[in-house]
């Protein structure tokens, strides 16, 4: 597992807001594309709709938009150039999970030709490690 430094992401409004991993038992970063994607406005609807089972087990979503905007009736962040790049490793969309240390505990590149995969499937990865002893 990689150790990863946190980054700054911008608000809509200009707002640098950085991750605290420890805030949270997870961060769920889901790496969209520009706000002109209406795959990635689909996405980022159904992320938001399940944003409740996601509170309820400690993790944070992050929707996370390239290019200058977050389209209107989403929600999210708009990344630092170099986040995409350094976290996921690609340049791609995609979801990475981040536990309360800082590690990053699982990777999904939607060009792998799977697409995204679904909030309940990125639940189930929360919920693995939320009940795992941090010892």
């Amino acid at each position: 597992m990689k150790r990863l430094t946190p980054l700054p992401f911008k608000t809509n409004d200009g707002e640098i807001v950085n991750p605290n991993w420890r805030k949270y038992v997870a961060n769920v970063f889901v790496f969209l594309h520009d706000g002109h994607c209406f795959a990635c406005k689909r996405v980022c609807h159904n992320f938001y709709e399940w944003q409740k089972e996601f509170d309820e087990w400690g993790a944070k979503v992050w929707l996370v938009w390239r290019g200058d905007f977050v389209p209107d009736g989403c929600q999210g962040f708009l990344e630092n150039a170099k986040v995409r790049q350094k976290w996921l490793e690609s340049d791609a969309a995609g979801i990475l999970i981040v536990d309360r240390n800082g590690l990053m505990v699982k990777r999904w590149l939607a060009s792998s030709g799977k697409g995204f995969p679904s909030p309940k499937e990125v639940l189930n990865a929360v919920k693995e490690i939320a009940i795992q002893c941090p010892e």
